[in-house]
C-alpha cells in the first residue's frame, strides 16, 4: 500500500501462510506513510482469529484506532475452543495508537506471536486497558516503545488455566504509562510459568515491574527501573521461584525491591545507588565510565547482548542494568519519544 489514510478494518481478512519461511506479508510500500483508520462502527483495526490464521506479517503501518469500539489489534481463537487461536502473527515497524481498550490483545491459545519495533501509545480509557495485554504463550515483545497507555504498559496474565507461559519482553522502552487512575506498573508478569523480562528501560510509570498472581519461575534480568511513582520491582506473595538479577533500581518513589514471594532468588542488583547514567533527564540510561554497575553483574546465559545489541560482557563481568558500558558518543541523544518525571 502507498501513502494515504485508508478507512480499513481488516477483520480476519488476511489469509494465513504455512511457515515463517513462507508467510503472507501485508506491508506499506517502502518510504510511504500508510495509515489504517477504520470508520466508526468497526470493532478493531486488525483482527486475527482461528487456527488457520497463522504466519502473517504486518509491517510498516500506522494503526489508528481512534474510531473503533475495542482494541487496535486482537489475536484470538475461533468459536468456543481457546485451543484454536490464531498464531504466529508478526507485527513489525508499526505504530499502534488511540484504541479505547488495549493497544494489542492476545487471548487464550493465540500463541507464538512477535511484536517487534512497535510504537504503542495512547491506548485505553480506564486502568484496565493496557498497551499490551498478553493472555497466551510464547509471545515476544521486542525493541518497542510503549508509552502513555491508560493502564499497564505490558500486562501478562491469563485467569483460570494460567496459560500465559514463556513470554519474553526484552529491549523495550516502557514509560509514562498508568495515565488513567494512576494505577499500573510498566510490566506485570503474572499467572504463567517461565515468563522473562530483560534489557528493558522502565521509567515514569506508576510502578516498575510486578511479579505476582500465580507466576512461577519468572525471570527479571538486566532491566533499568528508574523514577517510577511507586515500587521499583515488586514480587508478590503469589509468586513462586522468581529470579531477580542484574537490575538497576533507582529513585523510584516507593520501595526499590519488595519480595513477598516464595523461593525468590535475588542478587547482583544495584539498589538505590546512583548508577551514574549518561543523562537520565534525557532518558539516556547508558553508563558513564565511573558507574558502580560496571563489571559487577553475574553471567546470565539467556542475556547475551544488551539493550543496544552490544555483546555481553564487554569487560571481565556482566554489567548491571540494560546497558553494557562501552565507548559512547555522549552527544548523541536518544532517537525515540521521551518524557522523564
Amino acid at each position: 500500500m502507498k501513502s494515504g489514510t485508508y478507512a480499513e478494518s481488516l477483520h480476519n481478512a488476511i489469509p494465513g501462510g504455512t511457515s515463517w519461511s513462507q508467510p503472507v506479508t501485508v506491508a506499506a510500500y517502502p518510504g510511504h506513510v500508510v495509515t489504517l483508520r477504520p470508520n466508526p462502527g468497526a470493532d478493531r483495526v486488525l483482527h486475527f482469529q482461528g487456527p488457520t490464521t497463522a504466519y502473517i506479517v504486518v509491517e510498516g503501518f500506522i494503526l489508528d484506532a481512534t474510531a473503533v469500539t475495542y482494541d487496535a489489534v486482537k489475536i484470538t481463537y475461533y468459536g468456543v475452543n481457546p485451543g484454536e487461536g490464531a498464531h504466529h502473527i508478526r507485527l513489525k515497524d508499526c505504530e499502534v495508537k488511540n484504541a479505547p481498550y488495549n493497544g494489542i490483545l492476545a487471548t487464550l491459545g493465540s500463541n507464538d506471536n512477535e511484536f517487534i519495533n512497535l510504537n504503542v501509545h495512547d491506548n485505553g480509557t480506564t486502568h484496565f486497558h493496557h498497551g499490551f495485554y498478553i493472555g497466551a504463550e510464547q509471545n515476544l515483545i521486542e525493541g518497542s516503545s510503549i508509552h502513555r497507555n491508560a493502564g499497564w504498559g505490558v500486562h501478562v496474565y491469563s485467569s483460570g488455566a494460567y496459560i500465559a507461559h514463556r513470554n519474553v519482553i526484552r529491549n523495550n522502552r516502557i514509560f509514562d504509562n498508568a495515565l488513567v487512575g494512576g494505577y499500573g506498573p510498566g510490566i506485570i508478569l503474572s499467572s504463567g510459568t517461565d515468563n522473562v523480562a530483560y534489557n528493558n528501560l522502565i521509567w515514569g510509570n506508576a510502578g516498575g515491574i510486578q511479579v505476582n498472581y500465580g507466576a512461577v519461575n519468572t525471570k527479571v534480568y538486566n532491566n533499568t527501573v528508574y523514577a517510577n511513582r511507586e515500587d521499583g520491582i515488586a514480587v508478590g506473595d503469589r509468586s513462586q521461584g522468581a529470579v531477580v538479577q542484574n537490575n538497576i533500581v533507582y529513585q523510584n518513589l516507593g520501595p526499590a525491591l519488595i519480595n513477598d514471594g516464595a523461593g525468590t532468588l535475588q542478587d547482583h542488583n544495584l539498589i538505590d545507588v546512583d548508577p551514574k547514567f549518561v543523562n537520565a533527564s534525557a532518558a539516556d540510561f547508558r553508563l558513564r565510565v565511573d558507574s558502580p554497575a560496571i563489571n559487577v553483574g553475574m553471567t546470565i546465559s539467556a542475556v547475551t547482548t544488551d539493550f543496544a545489541d552490544i555483546p555481553r560482557p564487554q569487560g571481565g563481568q556482566y554489567d548491571i542494568g540494560a546497558f553494557e558500558y562501552g565507548i559512547i558518543d555522549v552527544t548523541s541523544p536518544p532517537s525515540f519519544p521521551i518524557s522523564v518525571p
